[in-house]
């Protein structure tokens, strides 16, 4: 009688804790701007992770996708272009079977900078000065310098072409966007150089065996890390702090070896 109670307990376990994990499959769409403008174009593209269950999947071109919840759970948005968001389940969101994300683009603010006129070594600030003497320059210190005078550089404002009229303006300009362009190409070369070495230091093993990752997508991993300052903290050699952000950001990341082809199904 006692194994017959015994069963009876455990079986009813069991039954409470899948009608606990069953999750629903719901339907979404991401899009920029407020709710107001519902038949704007979705964002693609965009990971949708479900916190709870560590699964997910990404938007399509129309900005749609397709995940299995259950109330209680929470959403995570995310793309390296939008800011980040979180979204929780509730009953409402669950008898819809429907879902509207709206995300805003990443906005940079920088520190106001105030420009002050050029002062020379002998300024005297006349809030804080008490000094009432004669004015105090190079030429009353009767340094060897004080009557010389800068040459003016005329190489440029005396460029002339026999063949064609040269504005001035327009080369400026074009040396400056050429030298912006070279500027940019090599950024982006020192961080793939940077990342193809924390790959190397890591070895792919790490990121497919312990972060569970595919081995075709370790580079896209990170990329999407850098924004986590992945490689100041190389190059300082911090490697434990390194490796804590890499487990934690690949629970999100969601090409990962058990999850084929994203599809989420019923539970």
């Amino acid at each position: 009688m006692k194994k017959i109670l015994v069963l009876f307990c455990m079986f009813s376990c069991l039954i409470s804790v899948n009608a606990q994990e069953k999750r629903t499959l719901i339907k979404g769409k991401t899009i920029l701007g407020n709710l107001a403008t519902i038949d704007s174009i979705g964002t693609f593209d965009i990971h949708v992770i479900n916190i709870n269950t560590n699964k997910g999947t990404i938007t399509n071109n129309n900005g749609s996708f397709e995940i299995a919840v259950k109330l209680g759970d929470s959403l995570y948005f995310s793309h390296i272009n939008l800011q980040k968001k979180i979204i929780y389940i509730t009953d409402k969101i669950l008898s819809d079977k429907n879902i509207t994300v709206t995300l805003n683009e990443k906005t940079e603010t920088l520190n106001e900078i105030v420009l002050e006129e050029a002062r020379s070594i002998f300024y005297q600030d006349p809030e804080i000065t008490t000094y009432k003497g004669p004015t105090i320059n190079a030429k009353s210190l009767h340094l060897p310098y004080a009557n010389t005078k800068a040459k003016k550089n005329t190489k440029i404002a005396n460029l002339n072409i026999t063949s064609a009229s040269v504005n001035l303006d327009n080369l400026l300009n074009a040396l400056n966007g050429t030298n912006k362009k070279r500027k940019q190409l090599q950024k982006f070369s020192d961080e793939d150089n940077m990342i193809s070495k924390i790959r190397k230091h890591f070895t792919d093993d790490f990121f497919v065996t312990d972060l569970n990752i595919k081995q075709e997508y370790i580079n896209q991993f990170l990329n999407d890390c850098v924004d986590k300052n992945i490689i100041s903290i190389f190059k300082s050699d911090q490697k434990i702090k390194l490796t804590t952000i890499l487990i934690e950001e690949s629970r999100l990341f969601p090409h990962k070896k058990n999850i084929e082809d994203l599809l989420i199904t019923n539970q």
